[in-house]
C-alpha cells in the first residue's frame, strides 16, 4: 500500500513538472488546465482553464468546456469566480438547458457593473425560455440600456421577454432596435440570440423570408457571421415548416432566397435555400424533388464545412429514404449525420431531430426502444431546445407505447405537450394525437384511440402532410373499430 502511495505522489510529481515546462514554453491552455488538474495543482490550473474555455465554447464543445469548470470552480479566486460562474450560464444556455437559470442568479450576486448588467439579461432571456416569467421579469426590474457593452444583451432579453408575454408588435420594435454592436463577429452569442428573436417575430408577423433576405445580404462579406446567420435560422425555418404556411409557398418564397443567394456568391445561403425546398416538397410529398435538392444541400453543406447544415440535410434525406422505403439507407444517413451534429453550434436543435429518425427508421420495436435509451443517456435529460423537442418525443412515446411502457410514454407525451404549447398551430398538434392514439391503444381504449387518430389524419391533412395522413388512416382502419357518435 505504501509503495503504491508512493507511485501516485510520484506521478503526481512528474506531472507537476511536465505542466511547469509547458506553461513556460506557452504551451495549449486546455493542454496545461488538464495537467495541472491531474497533478492537484487545481488553483494553477484556473487561469489556464478560463482560456481553454473561450476556445471550447467558441468550437461547439461545450460539454468540454463544462467539465473544465466543474473541475476547478472551487479552487478559482475571488477575481476568477464571476467569469466562470458567467461562463457556465452561458455554456448551460448555448446548450438550452434549462439550469443556465440557476448557473445564472449564482453568478448575480458576484458580478458587478457591466458585466453584473450582462449576466441579469441573460438570466432574463433563459428564465423566458425556460418558461419562468416570473424570474424574468424580476431580472429585467429596472434593467435599462445605459450606453455599455450590457446594452445588446438587455435589449434582446426585453424582446424575448415581449414576444414570449404576448407583445409580438412591442417585440418587434426591440428588436429593430437592437445597436450595431449586436452585429460585432466579437459577439457571437448576443448576435445568435437577436437573430432568434427577430426569426422568430418575423415569422409570427409573416415576414420571415424577408428579413432573411436582409440579413443574407448584411451578412455578404462578412464570414465569421455567415455561419451564426444560418445556425440561427435553422430552428425558425422549422417552425415556418409546421405552421400554416403552405408548402408551395414556403418553396416559392426559398427559390427567390436561392437566387439572391447565388447572385451573391452566398454558397452556405444556396445550400441553406436547398435544404429549405428539400423539405417543403418532402413534407408536401414530393419525394422526387425532395430527394434532389436535400442531396444538393447535403453535397453544398460539406463542401463549405457547414457541419450542423450537413448533419440537418442528411436527417431529413434519411426521411425521404424512409418515405421510400429504404430503411436501411436511411439509417446509413443519420449515422453520418449523429456525429456532425453532436459537435455542432446548434447540437440541441439537431441531435433530437435526428434521434427521432432513427427511431422510426428502427429495423423492429425492440431496437427502436433501445433507441430511445441511447438518446437519452447521450443528450441528458434538458440538452434540448423547447421547440425542437418534440421531434424526439413524439416517436418515443409512441414506441414506448408500443412496447408496453406506459410510463415512459406518458413522460415523453407530457414533453410533447410543452413543446407543443410553445409551437401554437402547427402540424406538431397532429403528431402529438397520434402518440396519444398509440398510448390509448395500449392502454386499451381503442376507441378514444380511433378518434385520436381521426384527429391526427385532419390535422394533418390541414398542414398539408399526406404522407403523415395516410400512416394515420392506415392504423386507424387496422383497429376495425367504428368511430365515436356525433
Amino acid at each position: 500500500m505504501a509503495d503504491v502511495t508512493r507511485g501516485a505522489t510520484s506521478g503526481r510529481a512528474t506531472l507537476r513538472d511536465v505542466a511547469e515546462r509547458m506553461a513556460a514554453l506557452g504551451g495549449s491552455p486546455s493542454r496545461l488546465a488538464h495537467l495541472f488538474v491531474a497533478a492537484g495543482l487545481y488553483s494553477r490550473a484556473v487561469p489556464y482553464a478560463l482560456r481553454a474555455i473561450e476556445t471550447s465554447g467558441a468550437l461547439g464543445a461545450y460539454r468540454d468546456a463544462l467539465t473544465m469548470i466543474d473541475a476547478v470552480i472551487d479552487h478559482a479566486s475571488a477575481e476568477e469566480l464571476p467569469r466562470l460562474l458567467v461562463r457556465r450560464g452561458d455554456l448551460l444556455q448555448a446548450l438550452g438547458d434549462p439550469d443556465a437559470v440557476a448557473a445564472y442568479l449564482e453568478a448575480v450576486p458576484v458580478t458587478t457593473g457591466t458585466e453584473h448588467r450582462v449576466v441579469r439579461a441573460r438570466l432574463a432571456r433563459a428564465a423566458t425560455l425556460a418558461g419562468e416569467m416570473d424570474v424574468a421579469i424580476e431580472a429585467m426590474s429596472g434593467l435599462e440600456p445605459e450606453g455599455d457593452a450590457a446594452d445588446g444583451a438587455i435589449l434582446v432579453a426585453q424582446g424575448h421577454l415581449a414576444f414570449f408575454s404576448g407583445d409580438v408588435e412591442g417585440a418587434w420594435e426591440i428588436a429593430n432596435d437592437v445597436g450595431a454592436e449586436v452585429r460585432s463577429p466579437d459577439d457571437p452569442m448576443a448576435f445568435v440570440n437577436l437573430l432568434t428573436l427577430q426569426g422568430l417575430v418575423a415569422h409570427s408577423r409573416g415576414e420571415w423570408f424577408e428579413r432573411f433576405r436582409m440579413e443574407l445580404r448584411r451578412a455578404r462579406g462578412r464570414q465569421r457571421l455567415a455561419p451564426a446567420l444560418f445556425d440561427a435560422h435553422l430552428c425558425i425555418a422549422e417552425y415556418l415548416l409546421y405552421g400554416p404556411v403552405p408548402y408551395q409557398e414556403v418553396i416559392d418564397d426559398a427559390e427567390q432566397l436561392l437566387a439572391q443567394a447565388d447572385r451573391s456568391g452566398a454558397l452556405r445561403g444556396v445550400a441553406f435555400a436547398r435544404a429549405l425546398i428539400g423539405e417543403a416538397a418532402m413534407l408536401m410529398g414530393d419525394l422526387e424533388r425532395a430527394e434532389s435538392e436535400l442531396t444538393e444541400a447535403v453535397e453544398l453543406h460539406h463542401d463549405t464545412d457547414a457541419a450542423a447544415g450537413e448533419a440537418h440535410s442528411l436527417q431529413r434525406l434519411a426521411e425521404v429514404r424512409l418515405a421510400q422505403g429504404d430503411a436501411a439507407e436511411a439509417r446509413r444517413l443519420l449515422q453520418r449525420a449523429l456525429p456532425l451534429a453532436r459537435w455542432s453550434v446548434v447540437a440541441h436543435h439537431l441531435m433530437h431531430r435526428i434521434y427521432g429518425t432513427m427511431i422510426t427508421a428502427a429495423p423492429n420495436r425492440e431496437t427502436a426502444r433501445g433507441i430511445v435509451d441511447q438518446a437519452q443517456a447521450t443528450l441528458g435529460d434538458r440538452d434540448a431546445c423547447s421547440f425542437c423537442v418534440v421531434m424526439f418525443a413524439v416517436p418515443a412515446a409512441i414506441t414506448c407505447a408500443d412496447v408496453g411502457d406506459l410510463d415512459h410514454a406518458r413522460e415523453f407525451i407530457e414533453i410533447g405537450e410543452f413543446s407543443t404549447d410553445r409551437w401554437p398551430g402547427t402540424a406538431w398538434t397532429a403528431a402529438l394525437e397520434e402518440a396519444r392514439a398509440h398510448l390509448a391503444l395500449a392502454e386499451g381504449r381503442s376507441q378514444d384511440a380511433s378518434a385520436l387518430l381521426d384527429q391526427a389524419v385532419a390535422g394533418f391533412e390541414a398542414a398539408g402532410q399526406p404522407g403523415d395522413a395516410t400512416r394515420c388512416r392506415r392504423t386507424r382502419e387496422a383497429l376495425a373499430v367504428e368511430p365515436l357518435p356525433g
